[in-house]
This record gives structure tokens, C-alpha cells and sequence, in this order.
């Protein structure tokens, strides 16, 4: 596993910020929330010379930048919307081949709650990743699609199959569908496989809470040796927040 966190734990920090304090703290890898105006200076209205700045300086330092975070979704009742989410992930897809990145998160959710209406959300989602898929295979980027919010894990398995794609995988955050009242286990049978990147919040006190312990343990076995990214979204104190981290990594 390559282990490393998401510019939320620091908005603030300019990217030689983030890099420096990755450094710090023995991270491996950063993962960048775009759309929050942080400030790492990496988003589609960045000039090429930024951008290749940027990307130089993750070059140099060994430190990777695994993701780019965006909100795309394509669930909107409205079809003219979802169009424009489709056309926001193109550019997103091309931002991520010049940063040199190997993903981009994407969201399905919320997902409504009657068969018929979830039925048609998962539709229109499948439908927004095919759109998408080919364009991020020739770019050499995965799109990965999150366990967020309630899209529970049998729900993203059912939208990956419907897509049919072949470029499109999960960014697992247990604690989502854990919270929606699906169980890590049961979640990981329909995400065995096809994560690419995943989501990890330790919280602020005590051991390592078990839903995590379990995914990352579950990931373990299975010889995972991609990504995971610490999501604490505005912390008042970054730094505890990193070091806590690093230390119960380490318990694994």
C-alpha cells in the first residue's frame, strides 16, 4: 500500500507546503481536492506554466501525486446537467494526464430511495462513465468512482457493470456505506478487485477505529499496492492530524 493523505487535511498549504510536510511525516503520496480553491494552485483554470511547475515539482521531490478529487456526478434529473458534468470530467481527464496523475474521484451519489428512482440514478450514472471511460483509457487515467455518502458498495458494483468500462474502478471509503448499514465484509465482496484508491479517516483519539483496521486489513490480504489517502476535511490542528495518522499506519 502506498500511504499519503489529501490536500483537506491542510487546504491552506500552498503544493511545496504539502510536499514539505509529506516529507515530514514520511508520506508517500498526495491526493489533491480540486474545486475547495486550496492552495495547491492545481485546478482547470491553471495556466500551463503553473501546471508545469507543479508537476516538475512532484518530479523532483519523490513525493507521487496519486489522485485528482473532483465532485463530478452524473445523477441529475436533468439531463442538460449531467451533459455538463460529462463535459467537466473530460477536462478533469486531461488536467490529470499533464499533472501525470493515475486517478481522478468521482461521486454517485445521493441516491434515492425508491427501486424505480435508484434504478434510474445508477442508470444515469453508468451512463456518465461510459461517456467518459475510453477518453480516460487513452489519457492512461483511472476513473474511480467513490463508496461516498450512501452509494453503497452493491450499488457501485451494479453501476461499473452496467457501464461496461474498462478504466473505471472504486475509490473505497468503508466509512460511508459502513454508516448506511452495510458491513465492511459484506461491502468488500462487491469491491474485491476493482478499488484503486481508497479513503481512510482514524479519527482523533484512541486505537485505530475497526471499520478501518478491517478495510485496510481486507486490502492487506489481497496484496493491494495502491493508494491510500487520509480524508479529514479542515482540521484545526493539520499537524496532530498527520502524525496520528503516520503512527497508527505503522500498527498494521
Amino acid at each position: 500500500m502506498i500511504f499519503g493523505f489529501m490536500s483537506s487535511v491542510c487546504p491552506p498549504l500552498s503544493l511545496a507546503e504539502l510536499i514539505d510536510k509529506a516529507k515530514q511525516y514520511n508520506y508517500e503520496h498526495l491526493e489533491l481536492r480540486v474545486e475547495w480553491n486550496h492552495g495547491h494552485g492545481v485546478e482547470l483554470d491553471s495556466s500551463a506554466q503553473q501546471l508545469n511547475e507543479a508537476r516538475t515539482r512532484f518530479e523532483d521531490s519523490g513525493v507521487v501525486l496519486s489522485c485528482i478529487a473532483t465532485g463530478v456526478r452524473f445523477i441529475d434529473p436533468d439531463a442538460q446537467k449531467r451533459q455538463q458534468q460529462v463535459e467537466l470530467l473530460k477536462r478533469y481527464i486531461e488536467l490529470t494526464e499533464k499533472m501525470g496523475a493515475k486517478n481522478i474521484r468521482i461521486f454517485g451519489d445521493p441516491v434515492p430511495k425508491t427501486p424505480k428512482e435508484v434504478d434510474q440514478t445508477l442508470d444515469w450514472e453508468a451512463e456518465g462513465i461510459r461517456e467518459c471511460d475510453g477518453l480516460a483509457g487513452e489519457a492512461g487515467v483511472n476513473l474511480c468512482l467513490e463508496t461516498h455518502g450512501n452509494l453503497l458498495a452493491s450499488y457501485l458494483a451494479e453501476v461499473l457493470y452496467r457501464s461496461e468500462a474498462k478504466n473505471t474502478y472504486v475509490n473505497w471509503h468503508a466509512g460511508h456505506h459502513v454508516r448506511h448499514g452495510q458491513p465492511v465484509d459484506v461491502a468488500y465482496v462487491h469491491l474485491r478487485g476493482k478499488v484503486r484508491h481508497a479513503h481512510v479517516n482514524f479519527g482523533d483519539e484512541g486505537p485505530m477505529p475497526d471499520t478501518e483496521r478491517e478495510s485496510l486489513t481486507l486490502l492487506a490480504e489481497d496484496n493491494y499496492k495502491d493508494f491510500i489517502s487520509i480524508e479529514v476535511i479542515n482540521p484545526k490542528d493539520s499537524d496532530a492530524v498527520l502524525k496520528r495518522h503516520a503512527e497508527l499506519y505503522k500498527t498494521l
